[in-house]
């Protein structure tokens, strides 16, 4: 248990410096993508025409009869002033706009400049205008100010003024009605000979009956005066019903002309754009890696195949047309030969290995390479082997060891097994003989299979202790699926990056389906310093580097 879990942290440490990897292998894009974002962001903003912004506020003043505490009153204050706020953009206002300022605009043009919105938790509203002019953008934000104001005034006498105006001609009409009848009361007495007010308590004067007409006359006063007083009462509570009722809207801080624009901020914007450059970068690395359908590193195989990897060889040339496991045997890559052997002799602890088809998906993946270099450490390692070349269709080995090809493996079908004179070819190794193609064939499938093969390879057994065979990549011709069935081993050569993750199940599902004993699959031609899929390998180099000591030379 505690194993599996270390493995399972070992794995996610393991994809996390993968993905770390990845970003490191493809940082020339991402700071390319992220240059090339920032510079046009730049361009752009240099030459966009600058815009500035400025912003006055009116204190919204609620009537003396909404002024309440409780829910009611604060939701009218909060719906007031959001009708305020409405209406500053309406066309009426927008227009007086135009006209106090003498705008070369419409209303639909001037609405866009500008933006009201309430402050949060207060009576106050923030009306800003943004213009490429900072003068004509603060002269607009106070001109809406002041125009909203007089509408605002306007629109609320408007509610009163017809009952105001109607109630003040009355009371003008009244009371030149009590002027006119004092002035006839007046007139009458005299007429009389009244002079002194007998009605006035402690006046000694003698009264003097008054007419019938004085009598009304003064009875008609006392009905106007009563009259005047109501309408005066009146008129002066419309008054009052009119400043309880009204709205106050006062600017409390007038807009003053900006001095630093508001857009482009070209810092920002070069910021924002270099950020979206490299978020794009990064998706298309992911897109692209996603896409990459070839194996990149050990862990595809294993998850992917439930195969052991055998070996890991780094890239290297030949030297001197012969394997590098010849001309150059204490070079770190020969190392990683001989690490393929020990685990092909581990692979055959119950059943030994004496025939082994080495082969791969498709061509260009190095199966010649391997089987050549394979054979040479097997012979190095005290083991008597011998290395047929079963690729009847493009046979290579003998160019790897510099050897003849005029008579071979078909020659053999064509003589008794036993004739193996000239056609054995012995090499600088005591241990290793080499049977090349020979002649082409038009029928290396059948001959591959037939019964003359088995006795050649039963003959070769005699003096061998192992066989290595190159054979054809497997989804090229029939040949290597043909031969695994009577083999003790099938070892398959993949390529990072070249050998496609479909194109290796296939492959497998081929040998399997024959009966093949897979043993496993080595990396071939990896490339420590890769962009791509150095990170996978790196450590693998590195331990064969350190062992032999930096003074030993390393693969090219």
């Amino acid at each position: 248990m505690i194993n599996s879990e270390q493995n399972d942290s070992f794995t996610s440490i393991n994809e996390i410096k993968g993905y770390l990897y990845i970003f490191w292998s493809w940082a020339w894009l991402i700071i390319l993508f992220g240059l090339i974002s920032s510079s046009v962001a730049y361009v752009v903003s240099s030459q966009t025409t600058p815009i500035y912004q400025t912003s006055t506020r009116l204190l919204v003043s609620d009537p003396p009869a909404m002024r309440s505490l409780d829910y009611s009153g604060i939701v009218s204050t909060q719906s007031l002033t959001g009708t305020y706020a409405k209406m500053m953009v309406d066309r009426p206002v927008l227009q007086g706009v135009i006209e106090r300022l003498n705008l070369p605009m419409t209303s639909d043009q001037l609405k866009p400049l500008i933006t009201v919105e309430i402050i949060s938790g207060t009576q106050l509203l923030s009306i800003s205008v943004q213009n490429a002019n900072p003068v004509l953008a603060a002269d607009i934000a106070n001109a809406i100010a002041a125009v909203f104001t007089d509408r605002i005034r306007d629109l609320q006498e408007q509610r009163y003024s017809s009952a105001r105006e109607g109630l003040a001609l009355r009371v003008s009409e009244m009371e030149k009605k009590v002027s006119e009848t004092s002035s006839a009361i007046a007139a009458e007495r005299q007429a009389l000979g009244i002079t002194t007010d007998t009605t006035t308590p402690g006046n000694n004067t003698v009264s003097i009956p008054e007419s019938p007409q004085l009598l009304q006359l003064e009875s008609r006063l006392t009905e106007y005066q009563r009259l005047y007083s109501e309408l005066v009462t009146n008129f002066e509570q419309v008054r009052l019903a009119e400043a309880q009722t009204s709205t106050n809207v006062f600017v409390s801080e007038p807009a003053s002309v900006p001095r630093v624009p508001i857009s482009p901020n070209t810092a920002r914007s070069t910021m924002l754009a270099g950020v979206v450059g490299i978020m794009l970068a990064v998706g298309v690395v992911f897109a692209v890696e996603y896409l990459d359908d070839s194996i990149k590193n050990p862990e595809d195989v294993r998850r992917r195949f439930s195969l052991p990897v055998l070996g890991v060889i780094p890239h290297h040339s030949q030297a001197a047309g012969k394997p590098i496991s010849l001309s150059e045997p204490r070079s770190p890559v020969v190392e990683a030969f001989r690490t393929l052997r020990t685990n092909i002799t581990f692979a055959g602890v119950d059943t030994p290995l004496r025939r082994i088809v080495v082969t791969s998906s498709v061509p260009q993946e190095g199966k010649t390479t391997i089987s050549s270099n394979l054979a040479v450490v097997l012979a190095q390692g005290d083991k008597k082997a011998a290395l047929i070349d079963a690729d009847l269709r493009r046979p290579q080995v003998h160019q790897k060891f510099g050897l003849s090809n005029r008579a071979g493996l078909t020659n053999l079908f064509m003589r008794s097994v036993d004739a193996m004179t000239g056609i054995l070819q012995t090499t600088e190794m005591t241990n290793l003989s080499i049977i090349t193609s020979g002649i082409l064939p038009p029928n290396p499938s059948e001959l591959l299979t037939s019964k003359k093969m088995g006795q050649i390879l039963d003959r070769l057994n005699q003096d061998h202790d192992i066989i290595i065979i190159d054979t054809p990549p497997v989804l090229t011709v029939t040949d290597a699926a043909a031969m695994s069935p009577s083999m003790d081993g099938v070892i398959l050569v993949a390529k990072p990056g070249v050998t496609k993750l479909s194109a290796m199940a296939q492959t497998i599902e081929q040998l399997r389906a024959v009966g093949a004993n897979i043993l496993g699959v080595v990396m071939n031609d990896v490339k420590p310093s890769s962009r791509k899929y150095g990170y996978y390998y790196s450590h693998y180099y590195s331990k064969y580097s350190d062992y032999y000591g930096k003074d030993e030379k390393k693969p090219q």
